[in-house]
Formats: C-alpha cells, sequence, structure tokens
C-alpha cells in the first residue's frame, strides 16, 4: 500500500470528503465503507469497520468474501498439522474477528 497523505475540510455539518487519492490508495473494493471513527489526542484517525462488526450493516458477504474464507479453510485443512476439528476452527475464527 502506498501512504499518502493528503488535506481536506469538514464541513458546516461535520461532512468529511476523503480524497480521491486517498480511496485509490487504500483499495477498498466497495463503493461505500463503513468506518470507525476514535478520537486521538489533537484529532481522530479513520478506520475500516470490519464486516464481522456487530455495528455493520452488511448482513451477507460477497461471492469473493466467500471464496476467501473457503481457500483459507481449504489451506488449513490441506496442512495436516492441526489437531482441531473444522467446527472449533470456525468458532475460533469467527471470535477473533470481532
Amino acid at each position: 500500500m502506498n501512504y499518502i497523505q493528503a488535506v481536506s475540510k469538514v464541513r458546516e455539518r461535520g461532512q468529511l470528503t476523503v480524497p480521491q487519492e486517498v480511496r485509490k490508495a487504500l483499495n477498498w473494493p466497495e463503493d461505500e465503507v463503513m468506518v470507525k471513527i476514535v478520537t486521538i489526542q489533537d484529532g481522530f484517525r479513520v478506520e475500516k469497520l470490519p464486516i464481522s462488526h456487530p455495528q455493520h450493516p452488511k448482513k451477507k458477504l460477497t461471492k469473493k468474501e466467500w471464496d476467501k474464507i473457503y481457500k483459507d479453510m481449504e489451506a488449513f485443512s490441506k496442512t495436516g498439522k492441526q489437531d482441531i476439528k473444522l467446527t472449533d476452527f470456525l468458532r475460533h475464527d469467527r471470535d477473533t474477528h470481532f
């Protein structure tokens, strides 16, 4: 990822436009992205809200997202070194994404 710095204005109603070069550098695939805003000492930080976050309104995963999950599960299964059931693996995976 390229690190980009840009200047933008927070409008009277609190709206902030993320400059196009920043959006391109982040390479977020969605047209609309839910974000989390965290206050810091002299401002705030904006982070993409993961789909697994309880406040994310997205109810379904895209085909691309499901394909990644299946690919990760298949890769894990092929290692042959795990002493864990698939159900336990999935529970652990979901628990660590909140």
